[in-house]
């Protein structure tokens, strides 16, 4: 119990990413563009509201606030938000747009990647929901804004190669 906790907590995040490579290598390359896109939106997003929310907000580990042995060694710096929870919230979501069968099994993964955290009293829950929420939301604003920007791309294509 103790490795499976350890290996989710710690390296589970490098599975949810070579799968969701693999799962970019297999689609059509139009959809690997917008993927792409997709992707790069909602990771500025994600990834802005990260900085932000580190700046404003404090945290403390819980091994450091509650004087216990954490599942394995770590920095006692800011625990908000999760790192290993928003880039795996980030990169399923980006998976989820595409694909939900897959990118729901992504996100599953994210879940235990997050309760793992909290068990083994690296996280508290509020840095696994912060993160949850800065990669629900750079998904949204991706989800809206990229059709728009490949339309866009779509038109400037047509005219430089119309010249």
């Amino acid at each position: 119990m103790h490795l499976t906790l350890l290996f989710t907590a710690k390296y589970l995040y490098l599975v949810v990413g070579i799968l969701a490579l693999i799962y970019w290598v297999t689609v059509p390359k139009q959809e690997k563009i917008r993927l792409v896109v997709f992707g790069a939106i909602a990771a500025v997003v994600t990834f802005a509201l990260v900085k932000i929310g580190a700046a404003l907000y404090y945290d403390p580990r819980p091994f450091v606030t509650h004087h216990i042995t954490p599942l394995y060694p770590h920095g006692a710096d800011n625990g908000f938000p999760s790192d290993h929870t928003v880039l795996t919230a980030f990169i399923a979501l980006t998976i989820f747009s595409s694909s939900r069968k897959t990118g729901l099994t992504l996100l599953c993964m994210v879940v235990l990647i997050g309760l793992s955290r909290v068990i083994g009293h690296i996280h508290s829950p509020i840095d696994i929901i912060g993160s949850l929420a800065f990669a629900l939301v750079g998904f949204g604003i991706a989800k809206l804004v990229t059709p728009r920007l490949l339309q866009q791309l779509k038109v400037h294509r047509e005219h430089v190669s119309s010249n």
